[in-house]
């Protein structure tokens, strides 16, 4: 809010003051037929034009055609990678229902597929050689921790998936779609990241390459998500792993806590048996068993208090 609403009230001032300025103009023309009205309703269906690609910034029509077989590539893979620039919207009721029925089966199998490249792209950056010092013993996991190894795989993964599918694009779409350096990045980011605001929208014009260009916007999607969604799981596998050793710790100090517990009402018992030649049996055995069941009771209100 504070980095964009000044900026905001600046352009609400200066549309607020070409308008009046231009409704002025149209008074003063006097003429019958072009009422402020009719110039209001003039600027809304030039507007909704605009919406749907027919014109472009300044009021031209466009040869650019929106539902062309490349444009509706396009537009399908944004549906089903989740990335929704917004560019293009179905309008009719059937385009409508077929988008919502492909969505909801395409999404699902798209998923499938970034999870199995994302696969593929972990093995890569498995451990197939121990570090130095370290032998391959069931104590391994206890010389270098779980969550190091992750946290290690994943910043050495960050680095090829920030240059290769953030920096490098960025430079291309500089000189390829006229936007700036940080424009190109942020559009990359974007779209990487599946938000897909739909303010810059790569391919909207039209050239011979415009087909190859599109194709490699689609695989430079699909393989920069699954390199994404890589790293994330590094990240989950990290802090999962952390939770398993919390429990683990927790579970071992209370079968040490048990065991113990254990051992002393043993010997506890063994005690009482050694005194049971010098009592009665009877009145020993009573003796044994109250005092067996007393220990218990004081053992179990103490491991309580200690785990409060």
């Amino acid at each position: 809010m504070l980095l964009e609403w000044p900026d905001e009230q600046i352009k609400r001032k200066e549309i607020e003051s070409l308008l009046r300025d231009f409704t002025l103009h149209i008074r003063r023309l006097n003429h019958t037929s072009l009422t402020e009205q009719e110039f209001r309703r003039v600027i809304h269906e030039l507007l909704l034009a605009q919406d749907d690609n027919l014109i472009d910034r300044y009021g031209n029509q466009q040869s650019y055609v929106n539902w062309s077989f490349i444009n509706s590539f396009f537009f399908a893979i944004t549906v089903i990678t989740t990335v929704g620039y917004g560019h293009l919207t179905p309008r009719t009721i059937m385009g409508k229902i077929f988008c919502i029925i492909y969505a909801l089966f395409g999404i699902p199998i798209t998923s499938l597929l970034i999870g199995s490249v994302a696969d593929r792209f972990s093995k890569l950056y498995s451990p197939k050689k121990l570090p130095r010092g370290l032998k391959r013993t069931p104590t391994y996991q206890r010389q270098l921790s779980t969550r190091f190894l992750m946290l290690r795989r994943g910043l050495i993964s960050l680095v090829p998936w920030f240059f290769a599918f953030l920096v490098v694009p960025a430079w291309i779409f500089r000189y390829l779609e006229g936007w700036s350096f940080l424009d190109g990045f942020y559009y990359c980011f974007v779209t990487l990241s599946t938000i897909g605001f739909g303010d810059y929208v790569a391919g909207s014009f039209e050239k011979n390459y415009i087909w190859i260009y599109k194709i490699i916007i689609v695989f430079w999607i699909i393989f920069g998500l699954a390199y994404l969604s890589m790293i994330l799981n590094f990240i989950t596998n990290a802090l999962r792993s952390r939770r398993i050793s919390n429990v683990m710790n927790s579970l071992r100090v209370k079968i040490n806590s048990n065991g113990n517990l254990a051992t002393r009402i043993q010997q506890r018992r063994q005690q009482d048996d050694h005194h049971c030649h010098h009592y009665e049996p009877q009145q020993s055995t009573m003796l044994t068993i109250f005092n067996d069941q007393q220990f218990i009771n004081n053992n179990f209100f103490i491991n309580h208090n200690n785990n409060q």
